[in-house]
């Protein structure tokens, strides 16, 4: 798992209907651990949002 100390965060998300997976994460990989469990799981596809850690809007 990456270490991910940069300035952003990550937010797995389905792009089905099932909405966030998770909440921001710090870490871009485990985010996509996340997605690719959930895409196994149910078949759907997703995403992972990135934004700057700070930016709540």
């Amino acid at each position: 798992m990456d270490a991910d100390y940069t300035d952003y965060e990550y937010l797995p998300e389905c792009k089905d209907g099932c909405g966030a997976l998770h909440d921001w994460m710090s870490s871009n990989e485990a985010a996509h651990a996340v997605c690719h469990n959930h895409e196994k799981q149910t078949g759907h596809t997703w995403r992972v949002q990135q934004r700057m850690r700070g930016d709540r809007g």
